[in-house]
């Protein structure tokens, strides 16, 4: 079966990049003045991840970006992590290390012949949340973060921001064509009976809501906290996904993933609730909300499904949310 992907989801089938650890080691002395005593890979989607300990104790993240993403984009990531550290220094988010030029990224060659956006953002240490003990105190915690990064993006803007990217959950319906991708019928059925909400309800509701650049990933894997105190978020990483959209998509795709835990409808209403206290919603906000956290439950399947098969190496990480998303849509 061939499915198509829009024309600008090159991202999705591009090959990520593929530095060796020596590669590395040498880009970060070369590029940032790290002198790297170890390098070891992290899981990532489309991109490279590698966790660099370096001689002096310190430690980082040197996220080589997909060749095929726009350099505006890249530029629009680290521009935004710069811009929370401006605004809001006390959000617990990575902070970007400069290149020995004094440029936040650096463009470098891969061993394949093509070339990368390398940036290197301080290692945060916490324990991932999706291996941690949950709570309602730390599930208010969390939704504290998130309208305080949506706070703090409130007026920031650039110039790569409104690119198409396939994870934003306003664009679900040109995602219609990985329908087949779903191999489940049930899941199947209810993805399509979402897109016809979508079209029927929350399409032509999009150009009344209020949009700004939102963080658009609040999933438990981008999530650290405490390893003593799981209560306190430690870390909100991962910004590969922001993106100019509704406001109230960014709670969406927080709260979906509430509802895809145990208990998860009493866990995803205490997060919603303790994000509107911080964050107030608007009434029109409110109405579409279950709507939304239906697309990006949706948005998940579909995109997981299609990438799963096209990159059966890497199926474990990318399928890593999608059983969750099945079981709370159905």
């Amino acid at each position: 079966m061939t499915l198509a992907m829009p024309a600008e989801a090159a991202t999705l089938i591009s090959t990520p990049p593929a530095l060796t650890a020596d590669d590395a080691a040498r880009l970060a002395r070369s590029g940032f003045g790290l002198a790297c005593a170890e390098v070891r890979p992290l899981t990532a989607e489309r991109d490279q991840n590698l966790h660099l300990r370096c001689e002096d104790g310190s430690e980082w993240v040197m996220k080589v970006a997909n060749p095929s993403e726009a350099r505006s984009i890249t530029d629009f990531q680290t521009a935004a992590l710069r811009h929370l550290e401006r605004a809001a220094p006390g959000l617990p988010v990575p902070r970007v290390r400069s290149a020995l030029d004094g440029a936040d990224e650096i463009v470098a060659a891969l061993p394949d012949g093509r070339r990368s956006v390398v940036r290197v953002l301080n290692w945060l240490e916490g324990r991932p949340l999706v291996q941690a003990p949950r709570s309602r105190r730390q599930r208010e915690n969390l939704a504290r973060c998130l309208a305080g990064i949506g706070r703090a993006f409130e007026g920031f803007s650039h110039p790569g921001q409104n690119h198409y990217l396939q994870w934003d959950i306003s664009h679900l319906d040109r995602l219609a064509d990985l329908v087949p991708a779903i191999e489940d019928g049930r899941a199947r059925a209810a993805v399509s009976a979402v897109l016809a909400d979508f079209a029927a309800t929350v399409r032509p509701a999009l150009p009344g809501l209020r949009r700004q650049v939102i963080y658009n990933d609040l999933n438990f894997h981008n999530v650290l906290v405490d390893a003593a105190d799981p209560d306190r978020i430690a870390g909100i990483i991962d910004f590969g996904d922001i993106a100019t959209a509704p406001l109230v998509n960014d709670l969406a795709v927080a709260a979906s993933y509430q509802l895809g835990a145990e208990a998860g409808r009493d866990h995803a209403a205490e997060f919603i609730a303790a994000y509107h206290r911080e964050l107030p919603l608007r009434e029109e906000e409110i109405r579409l909300l279950p709507l939304l956290i239906e697309a990006r439950l949706a948005t998940t399947l579909l995109i997981t499904g299609y990438r799963a098969r096209l990159h059966p190496e890497n199926a474990a990480y990318i399928l890593r949310n999608n059983a969750s998303a099945r079981a709370a849509l159905l």
